[in-house]
């Protein structure tokens, strides 16, 4: 009888044994997808601060819609949209766009490398990279459309070429004199270095039958005279060219 007892004694144990390893199994991976969860929020809270909505999928804005939401545009919407302004004379000997109209929206895209004669750049209605004239006090509404198939990152400084591999790498914290000068100066809506900083644009697949495309606003009042300058943020692309300037006249 006392062998009987010991044998389901033994059952018993074994069989609590087994519980508590699956419990301790199940406790586990809750634990790990609770812990994946909070890294991944943390990531996309850095990512929000960082670079707008549009990190970490496309966000609800359209042409008219704030700045830093990501939206899509497709051919057809493309094709409605880029047609030169009233008030805009585009001047291809010169490569010039001429504003004339105190606020104006400019279709800026960012062309595929395989564009002849060209590698990464910015096409403002059938020019590379154009100088953009304005008036002092104009209001441009730029919408960038990455017609590329590899990421763009959109941004307008008073910072001049030439540039370095990372662009803003010089002036992230700003001088500690001028708030709006570097990356911290612009986040507290300073008006120095970085007059607006747009999301990453991620490209599109050559190979896709409805071709869509990443786009986002960005837009600026130019109240100062001077040398304005729309470049792409991706570490090498305003080093090799992308960018153009914008001449504001007083």
């Amino acid at each position: 009888m006392a062998a009987q007892e010991m044998r389901i004694m033994e059952r018993i144990d074994t069989g609590k044994a087994k519980s508590d390893r699956g419990f301790a199994s199940v406790t586990t991976i809750v634990s790990v997808i609770i812990i994946a969860v909070l890294v991944f929020a943390a990531i996309s809270a850095a990512a929000f601060v960082m670079y707008g909505s549009g990190i970490g999928g496309f966000g609800s804005g359209g042409p008219g819609g704030g700045a830093n939401s990501i939206f899509i545009v497709n051919n057809t919407s493309f094709n409605r949209m880029n047609s030169v302004p009233a008030g805009v004379a585009v001047n291809n000997s010169s490569n010039t766009i001429n504003v004339t109209s105190k606020s104006v929206t400019l279709i800026v895209e960012a062309a595929p490398t395989w564009y002849p004669g060209q590698g990464d750049f910015w096409l403002i209605y059938g020019l590379a990279n154009p100088n953009i004239v304005i008036r002092e006090g104009t209001t441009v509404h730029f919408v960038f459309i990455n017609m590329d198939n590899i990421t763009h990152m959109p941004a307008i400084t008073t910072n001049s070429p030439p540039y370095s591999y990372m662009p803003m790498q010089g002036n992230m914290m700003g001088s500690g004199t001028d708030s709006g000068s570097g990356m911290m100066g612009y986040q507290g809506g300073g008006n120095g270095s970085w007059l607006a900083i747009g999301p990453m644009l991620p490209g599109t697949s050559a190979n896709a039958n409805d071709q869509a495309y990443a786009a986002s606003n960005l837009t600026v009042t130019f109240s100062s005279s001077g040398n304005y300058y729309y470049i792409c943020l991706i570490p090498g692309h305003a080093q090799m060219g992308m960018y153009g300037e914008i001449s504001v006249q007083g």
